[in-house]
């Protein structure tokens, strides 16, 4: 601004007196309107920022996959981002959800788990970075077909479920997480059970039907449109000899408006639940 000043005082040297003060004028004010380097700092778009709003767009239209493009991009960037870390990791459990054989859904599973992992790396105390961590390890659990490691990694989800929700008990996932991890326990084979007692001395404790139904309900009281919450509280009771309290959660889950891909796959499963109480 400085050297734009200079130029104009030159040239108005130049110039008749009766014209010197309307154009100092004109300048001075064109001049003080101009934006300074601070005003264009603040004005300035963080794309961090704008691509996390993007990712978060195309993962609630259930576009998944463009989602976990931006933010792989945004991690390209800032390996350490905390949004980025945790939703790509449920994103990638998500996805593993929807594929075909056991051996994709397991890749995606550990995808999951090792982006839970980087999170929790740099942010060792994030509740989401635990959450994730123990929702890829659940989900490893329905497709390993060894007792040891199954049991290994129930332990690893509990613990990791219990401190996302100490750390923030009012969001309903961390419920429903604990929720399905009690109902795994409560339905164990003996012969897990007993394998359990063998490789770790005891299964983690307090672990039944009932308690399993509590926390499941408890997800659902927080936040009573999930499709999710309400399929896997079915899912429960179907497995513990309930199936008179499974159907009218299965007839919610149908009810409730889906809004992504991940919601249709839910809806589909719980169609076909349905036909197995009528």
């Amino acid at each position: 601004m400085k050297r734009e000043l200079n130029q104009i005082f030159k040239l108005s040297a130049r110039l008749p007196g009766r014209l010197l003060v309307p154009i100092l004028l004109a300048a001075v004010t064109c001049i003080h309107l101009l934006p300074n380097e601070n005003m264009l700092a603040e004005n300035r778009v963080d794309p961090v920022d704008t691509l996390l709003v993007d990712a978060l767009k195309l993962s609630n239209n259930g576009n998944e996959y463009q989602a976990l493009e931006l933010y792989q991009q945004i991690l390209n960037r800032e390996p350490g981002h905390y949004e980025a870390l945790w939703n790509a990791s449920l994103l990638l459990t998500r996805l593993g959800r929807q594929q075909k054989t056991g051996d994709q859904v397991l890749n995606y599973y550990n995808r999951a788990r090792f982006v839970a992992d980087q999170c929790l790396r740099h942010h060792p105390d994030k509740p989401r970075c635990h959450y994730t961590y123990g929702l890829a390890l659940a989900g490893i659990v329905d497709e390993i077909p060894t007792s040891a490691q199954r049991i290994d990694y129930i332990w690893k989800v509990k613990e990791h479920g219990e401190k996302a929700l100490e750390s923030d008990p009012d969001y309903a996932p961390n419920w429903h997480l604990l929720g399905i991890l009690h109902s795994k326990l409560s339905t164990l084979s003996r012969a897990e059970k007993l394998g359990a007692r063998v490789l770790f001395g005891r299964l983690p404790e307090g672990s039944t039907a009932e308690r399993a139904e509590e926390y499941l309900l408890k997800a659902i009281e927080l936040d009573p449109n999930t499709i999710l919450f309400h399929l896997d509280l079915a899912q429960h009771y179907q497995e513990t000899g309930q199936p008179q309290n499974a159907r009218p959660h299965l007839e919610r889950a149908l009810a409730l408006e889906s809004s992504h891909k991940f919601d249709d796959l839910n809806q589909e499963e719980a169609r076909e639940r349905l036909k197995a109480v009528q």
